[in-house]
């Protein structure tokens, strides 16, 4: 910031340099140059009568009445004389006090405007950031608690972190402390924009805060989220509930069918949302049936995984240990959206990844734009990482261009 008012006084200064002169001169240049041309014409009409004279023309006395004439003229328009009040013409400059009163006024002006209608914080403001895949990994492997805090004290050197906010939200979110969850995904905003997957978890947030209430601007959130992905599964779900606490029960059903037409069949939350639109529609559970695009038939969008051990780490594998693969969302909370397991013997292995293997109902592989795929060689078991894994991880990847995926776990988990 004092860089910036250095640099702006410097430009005044520049700028004051390069019209000052022009401003004081005019004036001076404008009276010699009038000065100038009435002693020319002075001389020349003196000239003419001393050669009048000197032909006859005139008497002597005639000649010296008539050059008396002409110094009395001088006298009253050249500046300078004791008749220079009496001059001809305009003056063209200015005063110095004018001078001083406009450097002195535009500046404040300026300033003044500055400061009411632009953003000085952004002088101080540096770009958004990202959190690393090490970060990351290290605070997801952290329990609420300590990563909270190790997050909160991360932000203080580093608050243009957006991903940072995320995690905070998210943690305040699994204990509860709805209030602070919903500040942590405003400013993650803020700095992410409007993130459809980020825009539902800040309505949830919101609402969770204020005893469940859908409220306009929860609506408002979940109407913006649902406008960049009409497949987000979180803002249906929510967007559904909004509409039926309105007793508009038919948008409540429409809402959740979109929502189930993107569940495959035994998802353990299919059967409980065909229930609530049975409820909004007045209709049995039996009577409900859901209509899939046949793009989607299978439950929506798939990636073929082919999953490698690079040899140098095979040594360091043991029979018992697992292998776990999986496609997390490349912006945001870092969860699995699919998952599987297998033996570390089947390596090389080839899997599918799709929405029947989602964690929870809301975080599905088909609610992703672009997710990393990635796959870990757990020693204890566990799915969190531990030092002394070994891991693979890919680039961010669309989730619907049908390319097959190759990851070669090549890393150890430090």
């Amino acid at each position: 910031m004092t860089l910036f008012w250095i640099t702006v006084a410097i430009l005044i200064v520049a700028a004051a340099l390069a019209v000052i002169p022009a401003l004081l001169g005019r004036s001076r240049a404008s009276e010699t140059s009038y000065s100038e041309a009435n002693l020319a014409v002075f001389r020349d009409r003196l000239a003419e009568l001393a050669a009048e004279r000197d032909r006859g023309e005139i008497t002597p006395e005639e000649y010296e009445q008539g050059r008396a004439e002409l110094e009395r003229e001088v006298l009253r328009e050249v500046p300078g004389s004791e008749d220079k009040e009496s001059a001809p013409g305009p003056r063209t400059g200015i005063g110095g006090k004018t001078v001083v009163g406009l450097l002195v006024g535009l500046p404040v002006v300026a300033v003044s405007l500055y400061f009411a209608t632009g953003r000085p914080q952004l002088v101080d403001e540096a770009p958004p950031t990202s959190l690393s895949e090490r970060e990351i990994r290290s605070f997801s492997q952290m329990p609420p608690e300590q990563r909270a805090s190790r997050l909160s004290a991360f932000l203080e050197e580093k608050p243009r972190t957006g991903e940072a906010w995320v995690l905070l939200g998210q943690t305040y979110r699994e204990q509860g402390q709805f209030g602070e969850a919903v500040e942590a995904y405003r400013r993650a905003r803020r700095l992410l924009g409007d993130e459809p997957q980020l825009l539902a978890h800040y309505a949830e947030a919101i609402a969770l805060a204020n005893n469940r209430e859908l409220t306009g601007e929860v609506t408002e959130l979940l109407d913006k989220a649902l406008e960049k992905d009409p497949d987000n599964t979180l803002a249906l779900w929510m967007a559904g509930s909004a509409a039926m606490s309105r007793g508009e029960g038919e948008e409540a059903g429409r809402l959740w069918r979109r929502l189930a037409a993107q569940m495959p069949p035994d998802n353990r939350n299919f059967e409980m949302l065909k229930g609530y639109i049975a409820q909004a529609e007045g209709i049995s559970p039996e009577e409900v049936s859901i209509d899939r695009p046949e793009s989607e038939a299978s439950g929506g969008p798939a990636m073929k995984v082919r999953v490698e051990l690079a040899g140098e780490l095979r040594e360091q594998t043991e029979p018992e240990d697992t292998v776990f693969i999986f496609a997390r969302a490349a912006q945001g909370p870092p969860m699995p959206v699919a998952a599987v397991r297998k033996p570390v013997e089947e390596l090389p292995v080839e899997v599918t990844l799709d929405d029947s293997q989602a964690m929870s109902g809301d975080r599905t592989l088909s609610s992703q734009e672009r997710v990393v795929v990635g796959a870990r060689i757990s020693k204890g078991g566990q799915p969190q990482a531990q030092p002394g894994d070994l891991e693979g991880l890919t680039d961010p990847l669309s989730v619907r261009d049908g390319r097959e995926v190759s990851v070669t776990i090549d890393q150890v988990v430090q």
